[in-house]
């Protein structure tokens, strides 16, 4: 489950090296129920961009691809992807993503998909579902409108409603799989809520209160476009949605671009749901911020409490996050001006995944102790830059996973130390590949974004322990950086914050570097996007 579409796209598409998973492996009887997951190549993840996980049981399911780490696999096949020519050829990623908490590989699989449209929105992909923990998968198209879907009913009233025709924009931004109905739910930006009720084949579109209404009920008379909001005025900001959730009573959550959105069983009126609609009024009662971009449940005994993170989209908005613990009629704030992205439990406990610390509280979010710092295992031969981009956490029985900008961090002691899995094409292969090309050094990742990825990674190769020099140049061919490294023999990596020499960030634009090695100078050229 996951929102974050319109600013970490193109990010996904373009990060790290893209490593595919091998063809030929041998046989046991783990693999034998897992014959569409194959073994990563390397024994890592595929990406160092890490925005999307789930907990699967004991396993981990993550993105970009569509992958899964599972604890109990033999050496060496603990990472797996999916062999999906949806994936692997089209240039899909997965945008929104839930598992069953069956273990497994008996769980069910929703995955929605996202990929750059050719006007640079995030464009639906379509869905995979498997319902045997990765052992087939089903693709589903994305769901949209006819032409002609001008008008909905809902209770007695018609209503008119804009046609969500283009994959374009409708990226999947969050599902939610309720087992007990047997009903999937997708946020889908601007194709706003939809659900199905028959794995798919079939979708509903759902109607959620205009902008400036606090509830409707389909046995009141309603009047009012269902759409996201359109330059000729059309539409409400209430029905673009990020995210959505079904709570532990199938009290069904929905939250958008103007708010949140709440619907209980008791709220079913011959068939449709009555909604309620709770929004930011600059107060503590209610939410930090309009924009809602993940909700979360926090499985514990009693009323689960129900954890929403907004972010400050609007002016009068302030990121961070509301709480409640009473299915919706009180709400607390907490972590005021933190833009945070995810949520994770364990017991009592709760991490929130802030954009440079992970937070975590012990008393329901009255107070909170931040990490900024995440020491590797002893041993760990990888190190991790001194600010990395926070993107997911979840909890497994056996570790806490975080996901960022700059690799899979899995620890085993709450936090105190990691392990750390990074992904890494080399320079001069002897086989060169399409995720490996024949170069004498490149930089990931590629489009580089310091506010989000923070650093950009040079990789090259020396030939024995060397001081190297590199020089960084922008499109005039005006050195603005010199970074000097002493570094071993072998294949290794440099880091770049975007900054010139006088510590300031540089502007949009073509960059281009060279290293001087023992080897001689090698040269590249790296895009640097806000």
């Amino acid at each position: 489950m996951r929102l974050l579409s319109i600013f970490l796209l193109a990010a996904l598409l373009v990060g790290a090296a893209d490593v595919r998973a091998q063809s030929d492996r041998d046989s046991s009887p783990w693999e034998k129920q897992a014959k569409r997951l194959s073994p990563i190549e390397g024994g890592t993840v595929i990406s160092n961009f890490i925005q999307i996980m789930e907990a699967g049981g004991d396993s981990l399911w993550h993105g970009p691809l569509l992958s899964v780490y599972v604890e109990d696999a033999p050496e060496g096949q603990r990472f797996q992807t999916a062999d999906e020519p949806v994936l692997l050829e089209d240039d899909n990623v997965v945008f929104a993503l839930d598992v069953v908490s069956d273990p497994f590989p008996a769980s069910t699989i929703w995955a929605g998909l996202a990929f750059a449209g050719t006007d640079d929105q995030p464009t639906a992909g379509g869905l995979l579902v498997s319902r045997d923990g990765g052992t087939s998968f089903s693709l589903l198209n994305p769901p949209l409108d006819a032409p002609a879907d001008s008008t909905i009913g809902y209770g007695g009233s018609t209503l008119s409603a804009i046609p969500i025709v283009q994959p374009s924009g409708a990226a999947p931004q969050d599902v939610a799989f309720d087992a007990a109905s047997g009903t999937t739910w997708l946020a889908g930006a601007r194709s706003g809520l939809r659900r199905t009720t028959d794995g798919g084949q079939t979708w509903s579109r759902v109607v959620l209160p205009p902008d400036t209404a606090v509830s409707i009920t389909p046995d009141q008379p309603n009047d009012f476009t269902l759409g996201p909001p359109l330059n000729d005025g059309r539409g409400n900001r209430n029905h673009f949605v990020f995210s959505t959730l079904v709570d532990e009573t199938g009290t069904v959550w929905a939250g958008t671009a103007a708010g949140i959105n709440r619907s209980r069983p008791q709220d079913i009126i011959d068939g449709e749901r009555a909604w309620l609609h709770i929004i930011a009024d600059g107060t503590s009662n209610f939410l930090t911020g309009n924009s809602v971009v993940r909700i979360q449940e926090q499985p514990l005994p009693g009323r689960n409490p129900v954890w929403i993170a907004s972010w400050a989209l609007d002016p009068t908005d302030r990121f961070g996050v509301t709480v409640t613990t009473d299915g919706g009629q009180t709400y607390r704030q907490t972590l005021i001006g933190e833009r945070v992205y995810d949520f994770a439990f364990r017991g009592a406990r709760v991490y929130a995944a802030a954009e440079n610390a992970l937070f975590r509280s012990d008393d329901g979010g009255r107070t909170w102790i931040s990490q900024t710092t995440f020491p590797p295992e002893e041993g760990e031969a990888d190190a991790l830059p001194p600010s990395i981009g926070l993107r997911a956490v979840v909890t497994t029985p056996r570790a806490l996973w975080l996901g960022t900008t700059d690799g899979l961090l899995r620890s085993t002691d709450e936090g105190r130390t990691w392990q750390i899995f990074r992904t890494s094409a080399p320079v001069n292969p002897d086989e060169p590949t399409d995720a490996a090309p024949d170069v004498a050094t490149y930089a990931y990742p590629n489009p580089f974004s310091p506010a989000s990825d923070q650093i950009t990674r040079i990789r090259y190769e020396t030939g024995a322990a060397s001081s190297v020099r590199i020089d960084i140049y922008d499109f005039a061919m005006n050195r603005v950086r010199t970074i000097r490294d002493d570094v071993g023999p072998g294949q290794v990596e440099t880091t770049w914050d975007g900054k010139d020499e006088g510590g300031l960030r540089l502007p949009n634009g073509t960059y281009f570097y060279t290293v001087e090695t023992d080897r001689g100078t090698v040269r590249g050229k790296i895009l640097l996007v806000e």
